[in-house]
Order: structure tokens, then C-alpha cells, then sequence
């Protein structure tokens, strides 16, 4: 950080950066209240082995490892050290990503500063940067810690390549593509880094004509390409890709121009934002309007550069080269837009509107009014941030806030209905399923939510049926999963082993799968297929009684009374207050010549009733 030399400068330095963190703290104070929610942070913290220290196995899941989609060992790396702070606290998890958001304002002012000489406007840029409520989703989501994650060394290769530009040596090159690739490695959009710099250039006012400053770029457009490659594969292996097939050339670049479009309105009008922002039905005028507006954009690149508008044609630069990766030309998720895309991307706006409004205003009026103006753009922003976070509190508000935005999208039903099947509010969560299957019936996701809540309901017959549609739409691995389920509670071993082998490899870590495939074959009378998949389970989720119960009881099966004692052993360990554990060992201290008494009546104690029939045999009351 380089802090300026003049007292004075000093002075208006420490201001800002003071002005800064107590702006972040005061729009986001509420989310140091909140939890974990249900969209992807059981995924990334709750239920993730991987982030539970750093040995050699975490480190090597990290690097080799896809997570919902996505490559980023060092956001995983981020959450491990969150997790030896504060285990599975979520204060500690959201915090972390407040002071990430909190440096990226202070690298971006740094920054904003080595491209003018109006440290004011450094603030301002910085600050609607921080405060501006489409960043909720990036800042208060525990599982979008990547794009902050991202940001901050993303920012950080920004201003080192700036000093390499003025005083260049290899040393500043070296460090800005460790930068560099520690962006890519946080998040896949940091590919676009290598582009992102040409902007830079603009700014900077570099001869574009000099072969050394596309040249340069070279080694770290070539990683960037790797990097993207191991993305795009991360996304195949989610099977997120292609979700709209149904979408051809034309569709892609209207839909493209209407989101391209749509996020520059959003920035300047920040009212009706969602978490989801679903595909139009169909192409119509308002996506003719939006094309000729991208158009307009692209032209104003070309006419803002030859006229020397350098912070404005930098700016758009920077703005479409890192939107550009996310206006589904490359189909992947369900929805056309999120606002967590615009973290980075926005600056491109923000910088040159800032700028030029600022300096308008100034000339008009007087730098004070100019200020005024921009500190009061700042804390409405403030007041926006603040309210929007509301949705981050809870599961309900967070589902109910999407659905209210989009009433008539199936992934808002279908996302409500969830939560409701979650909450064991069933006829609340059937409303909302079937609205979502009636609204689009090829909806895989929403026939799968329809299977779980039949499940839940006991309806066997209409959960298959429902899971069945699912699978023809696409093959989703939590549908075979859960259909595996339900043939191995409905006595078809057979037909669950062969969902669950399909689960297998899709997710050959999948210790709960193991289990299910375990007991399918035990059902089957294979003993010694069954505990090896017993070990299996128990290798890739160590901490689940029931594996051990279960294992436990093959090993009494096989009289390895010792081995057998010391799975329910370790079961107990891990749930003291688990009947059936507790009555299982009372069973296996009878074979051992020891009485069961205490642990049978503690079973019943805890629930499990049907140790009152052992406790007559073996104890006598």
C-alpha cells in the first residue's frame, strides 16, 4: 500500500480509508447475524471434509477436486483456515468475506487513484463500488466467497501491473502473474484478467500500436486458457452446461445483448434485483431494444477512443471483457443473469460514470457541490445495501425474496417449494412444485423437488413416477441418488444398485452412496460385497453413526464380536444419544457374556422402542 508522501495527502488518505470501513460496516452490520442458508454453503462449509485442516489429503482435494461446478483450490484453502478460526461458525465465514469486500474497496481506490490525479474520485469509485447492493450476493452469500476471493487478487494484479507499466522490470511482471493465477485459481472468471489488463492500458494511455503491449500479455493469456479449459471441464462435470439447448445462434445473442444491456441498468438503477434473473420466454421487442443498445456500447468503444475518452472507452472495455464470459454464448446453470457477476465487472462502469459526472458537476457548480452530490449517491447506495441484506437472514426470506421478484419462473417455485419440503411444510411445498412443473413441465429439477416431497409424503408410486421424469429430461445425479432410495426401502436392491452405481461415478466419494449400495447388498445376502462398501462409506464420511451401526452389525453377522463392539463404540462416540446404537451394543454385550440392561433402557430413553421387548428377555422387567 502506498501511502501518500504529503501530510496533507496523508491526512485525506487515512480519511478515506477510515470512510471506506465504516461504510462497509454499517451497510452490512446484519449479516454478522446471520447463518448458513441452504443454497450452496452446506455444499462449501457444512457438510465439506475438505476444508476440515490442512493436510496432505485436503490440500490434494483442493487441486484436484470439482465443487458445485466450479475450480478453486484457494477459495477452498480460504475456507479451511476459516474453519481451524471458527469451525462452523458462520460469523467467522461471513466476516472473512467482509474484509475481503473491505480491501477490495481499499485496492480499487489505490488503484482508481494511479489512473487521475482526484483522490476525491478515488473515494467515490471506490465507495459505490462497496456499497452498491448488487455486491449483496457477492459479499453476504458465505458460498459466493470465490468472486470476493477472486476480486482481491484480481485488483491486487491491477495495480502491481500499473507499476510495472511505469517502471517496468520482470520482477513486477513475475508478481503480476502470481496475482494473476491466484485469481484464476479463486474463481474462473479471473481468466479474463489478461484482457482486463488492455483496459488497463487504455487507461494508462499506452501506445496500442506497440506490439510489446499485446505481446505481453502472452504468458498469462496462455495459463488463463489452461485454467479456463479445467473450468469449463468443472462445469461439464456438474452437467451444468447446455441447460437451454433449446436456445439457438439467434436466441444466444439476443439473450446475450439483453443481459449485457440489463446489467448496465441495473447499476445505474438498482431497484428489482434478484438473486435469479430467469431466460425471457421468448425473444420480443424489448430484446430488439436491448440489441441495439449493446450495439450502441460496442460503437461508443470505437468513437470514445479516437476522440481520447480513454477513461470511458477503457472503462466499457473492462466492463465487456468480463461480462462477456457470463452472457451464456457458453450455456451453463438455469438463469440468464446474477447479479454476483457484476463484482468485477462493474467497475468498468462505475469508474468512467464517477469520473465524468463528477468532474461535470464540479464545472458547473463547485467541487463542494460536487462532494455533496457524490456523498449523497454513496449513502443512498448505503441505505440500499443495508435493507437488501435482509434476504441473507434466512432461508424463508431468502426463497420468498426471489419468488416475489419472479412469480412466474419455475426456479423460484421450485426453489420455495424446497425450502417448505426442508421445513416439513408439505402441502405448502406441493403449491409450490407443481406450480413450478405446470410453468415449465421439462424442468428437471422441478419433477426431482416433486420426487422428494413425495418421498417425504410416503407416496412411493407418484415419487417414482416424478423421479422418473426427471431422468428423461436429464440425467441427474441426485435424482439416480434418490431414486436408489427408494428402491432400497421398497425391496429392489437390484434396480437401487444400478441407480447407485450410475451416482458412483459420477461422485466416486460419495460415502453415502456407498452405504446404500452397501445395504442393497447385504439385502442380496452378499455379506463381503456389503462390507466393503461399508468400509467404503465410512472411508469418505468417517463422522455418520449410522455407517458404523450398520457395519457393526455385519460384523456381529460374521461373529467378529470385537470388531463389531467397537463400531458402535465409535457410533456412540459420535452421538451419544442414538438408540439404536445404544440398543445394537446392548445385543452384542449379551453375545459377549455382559449385561445389556443399561444401554436397552437408555434405547427406550432415547426413542428407540424396540428395545422394550429385549429389555423383557434380558433383564427380566
Amino acid at each position: 500500500m502506498t501511502v501518500p508522501a504529503n501530510k496533507s495527502d496523508k491526512n485525506n488518505f487515512w480519511l478515506h480509508i477510515g470512510v471506506l470501513i465504516v461504510a462497509v460496516m454499517v451497510a452490512y452490520m446484519k449479516i454478522f447475524h446471520a447463518g448458513f442458508i441452504a443454497w450452496d454453503d452446506g455444499e462449501y462449509v457444512l457438510h465439506n471434509k475438505d476444508i476440515s485442516g490442512f493436510g496432505a489429503e485436503q490440500i490434494s482435494a483442493w487441486f484436484s477436486n470439482f465443487y458445485i461446478g466450479n475450480y478453486h483450490p484457494l477459495t477452498m484453502c480460504s475456507y479451511a483456515i476459516d474453519h481451524i478460526i471458527g469451525g462452523q461458525e458462520p460469523f467467522i465465514y461471513h466476516l472473512t468475506n467482509l474484509l475481503l469486500h473491505t480491501g477490495n474497496a481499499i485496492i480499487l481506490y489505490l488503484f482508481i487513484n494511479k489512473l487521475q490525479p482526484n483522490k476525491t474520485i478515488g473515494l467515490f469509485v471506490a465507495l459505490i463500488f462497496v456499497l452498491h447492493p448488487v455486491q449483496t450476493e457477492s459479499v453476504s452469500w458465505i458460498a459466493e466467497r470465490k468472486t470476493v476471493l477472486c476480486a482481491f487478487f484480481y485488483l491486487l494484479a491491477m495495480l502491481q501491473y500499473t507499476a510495472y507499466v511505469r517502471v517496468p522490470s520482470a520482477k513486477r511482471f513475475v508478481v503480476v502473474i502470481l496475482l494473476g493465477v491466484c485469481a484464476m485459481l479463486s474463481k474462473g472468471v479471473g481468466v479474463a484478467l489478461p484482457l482486463s489488463l488492455i483496459a488497463v492500458d487504455i487507461w494508462l494511455q499506452r501506445d496500442m500500436k506497440n506490439r510489446k503491449v499485446w505481446l505481453e500479455k502472452l504468458p498469462l493469456l496462455a495459463l488463463s486458457i489452461v485454467i479456463g479449459i479445467v473450468a469449463i471441464k468443472a462445469q461439464a462435470a456438474e452437467k451444468a452446461l447446455g441447460m437451454h439447448a433449446e436456445n439457438d445462434v439467434f436466441n444466444t445473442i439476443m439473450f446475450a445483448a439483453d443481459a449485457y444491456v440489463q446489467y448496465i441498468i441495473h447499476l445505474f438503477v438498482p431497484v428489482n434485483l434478484s438473486v435469479i434473473y430467469p431466460y425471457p420466454k421468448e425473444v420480443g421487442a424489448l430484446q430488439y431494444l436491448y440489441l441495439l443498445g449493446a450495439i450502441g456500447v460496442v460503437v461508443l468503444v470505437i468513437v470514445s477512443y479516437r476522440r481520447k475518452w480513454y477513461i470511458l472507452c477503457g472503462g466499457i472495455v473492462f466492463y465487456t471483457v468480463n461480462i462477456a464470459l457470463v452472457l451464456q454464448f457458453v450455456q451453463f446453470g438455469e438463469c440468464l443473469m446474477a447479479d454476483r457477476y457484476l463484482y468485477i465487472a462493474g467497475i468498468g462502469i462505475i469508474f468512467p460514470a464517477v469520473y465524468y459526472l463528477y468532474n461535470w458537476v464540479q464545472k458547473k457548480s463547485k467541487e463542494l457541490t460536487a462532494t455533496i452530490a457524490g456523498g449523497a449517491v454513496a449513502a443512498l447506495l448505503l441505505c440500499m445495501t443495508f435493507l437488501r441484506n435482509d434476504i441473507w437472514l434466512s432461508d424463508l426470506g431468502f426463497y420468498s425474496a426471489i419468488l416475489e421478484a419472479f412469480p412466474n419462473s419455475a426456479v423460484a417455485q421450485y426453489s420455495v417449494g424446497a425450502l417448505y419440503i426442508r421445513k416439513g411444510e408439505y402441502d405448502e411445498a406441493e403449491a409450490h412444485v407443481d406450480m413450478a412443473v405446470r410453468l415449465d413441465p421439462n424442468n428437471y429439477k422441478a419433477w426431482y423437488n416433486k420426487g422428494v416431497l413425495h418421498m417425504r409424503q410416503g407416496k412411493a408410486m407418484e415419487a417414482l413416477d416424478a423421479y422418473n421424469k426427471c431422468i428423461a429430461i436429464k440425467e441427474y445425479t441426485k435424482a439416480y441418488f434418490s431414486r436408489a432410495m427408494l428402491y432400497e426401502g421398497t425391496g429392489k436392491p437390484e434396480l437401487a444398485i444400478a441407480d447407485i452405481d450410475r451416482v458412483l461415478a459420477d461422485q466416486p466419494q460419495n460415502g453415502r452412496a456407498y452405504y446404500i449400495k452397501a445395504d442393497c447388498l447385504e439385502q442380496q445376502g452378499d455379506i463381503n460385497g456389503a462390507m466393503d462398501n461399508y468400509n467404503k462409506a465410512i472411508e469418505y464420511e468417517d463422522n455418520e453413526p449410522l455407517f458404523y451401526i450398520r457395519r457393526g452389525l455385519v460384523y456381529g453377522k460374521t461373529n467378529q464380536i470385537p470388531s463389531a463392539m467397537n463400531d458402535l463404540n465409535k457410533a456412540m462416540s459420535l452421538k451419544p444419544d442414538d438408540g439404536e446404537a445404544l440398543y445394537y451394543r446392548g445385543i452384542i454385550k449379551t453375545r459377549m457374556g455382559q449385561s445389556p440392561c443399561d444401554d436397552l433402557h437408555n434405547a427406550v430413553k432415547y426413542g428407540y422402542k424396540e428395545a422394550a421387548e429385549a429389555i423383557v428377555k434380558f433383564c427380566g422387567h
